[in-house]
């Protein structure tokens, strides 16, 4: 089957969703040699890939994936990552104050790749313990709004395209695309930042294919894959089959002329200390940069209409100390199981 799928990429064709599903099946099953791998993602990297083949690579990712059952809605916070700027875990700071705010947070996550600090490497670092079953994240989400799913759990069957991934590596491969949209709770409710605002419209286009209900794709004019405090940021909304495109201007919410180089860190510990005076409302950069981006999560989970009525029940969060307990009772309760 492969190598009529290998054909057709060597003929600059494109594959269906049905024929990249198959394909990505065999691969999770231990079918596919690596160099067979290696070779069909690079000739989906020369070619181009379409929303078609990431759709199959997600929808076939996610039926491989150890899952976590919960009853209520869940929102997810995760990105493609590869932005390059180094900043602080921005996106785990931001999950850890709509929490706090009242919806429930499953994050999906991983340690640094190509940045300073992953956020399985920063909640480690906080004290929790990230090393929970899918019944055990299912339990946090119900005590504390927030559950972390730290992705080598989840997709045992990456294994197979370990190999792969790294001979390719420095260059990204369309498993870069993957993390966000293979949420092991099934969250149809999302904020996903990307590297390249050209991967925008596929990233979209997959998400109304897996059926989401609320998203929204964000990358800054300053090259972010966050919304920015610092520029403009592209926005692609989502709502069912609704595709919105529009652009957010930090303006209309901050006064301050704030420098990317304060939220720029070298490592875990630095990122650590930022979380920490963000959570102790320390006024700065990082506090209002994880002030809107946790204020997007809490409009995209329909908790308020308006990002600017979602700021002030984030900025409560923080000041009423909301957040800084919030983090301390994940601390207590992952710590709790006794396999911790």
């Amino acid at each position: 089957m492969y190598i009529e799928l290998l054909e057709k990429l060597k003929n600059n064709e494109s594959l269906t969703r049905g024929e990249s599903k198959r394909f990505i099946d065999s691969v999770f099953t231990g079918k596919i040699p690596s160099s067979v791998l290696t070779e069909f993602l690079m000739l989906l990297n020369k070619n181009g890939f379409g929303s078609e083949e990431l759709t199959g690579f997600a929808i076939s990712m996610r039926e491989a994936s150890n899952k976590v059952a919960f009853n209520r809605e869940v929102i997810d916070n995760c990105g493609t990552g590869g932005d390059g700027y180094g900043t602080f875990n921005i996106s785990t700071t931001a999950s850890l104050i709509a929490a706090s705010v009242g919806v429930y947070v499953a994050k999906h996550g991983n340690k640094a790749v190509t940045s300073s600090s992953g956020s399985a490497d920063i909640l480690e670092a906080s004290g929790i313990n990230i090393n929970l079953s899918p019944e055990q994240v299912s339990l946090c989400l119900e005590k504390n709004n927030f559950g972390f799913m730290y992705a080598p759990l989840h997709h045992l069957s990456m294994k197979h395209v370990a190999e792969s991934r790294k001979t390719i590596s420095p260059d990204k491969t369309i498993f870069n695309l993957l993390g966000p949209l293979t949420n092991p709770a099934g969250a149809r409710k999302q904020l996903i930042g990307v590297y390249s605002k050209k991967l925008m419209p596929m990233m979209a286009e997959t998400l109304v294919n897996l059926d989401v209900e609320k998203a929204m794709i964000v990358h800054s004019n300053d090259g972010l894959d966050e919304i920015s405090i610092f520029d403009e940021t592209k926005i692609t909304e989502i709502n069912g089959e609704k595709i919105n495109n529009y652009t957010l201007d930090p303006k209309d919410y901050f006064d301050s002329d704030y420098k990317m180089s304060e939220i720029i860190v070298s490592n875990t510990e630095e990122s650590l200390d930022v979380l920490n005076k963000v959570i102790d409302n320390e006024p700065g950069a990082a506090r209002d940069i994880s002030l809107i981006n946790a204020a997007a999560l809490i409009y995209i989970s329909g908790k308020s209409n308006t990002i600017a009525d979602a700021l002030n029940l984030c900025k409560d969060a923080l000041e009423t100390k909301k957040v800084y307990n919030k983090l301390k009772n994940l601390i207590k309760y992952t710590n709790s199981f006794k396999d911790a």
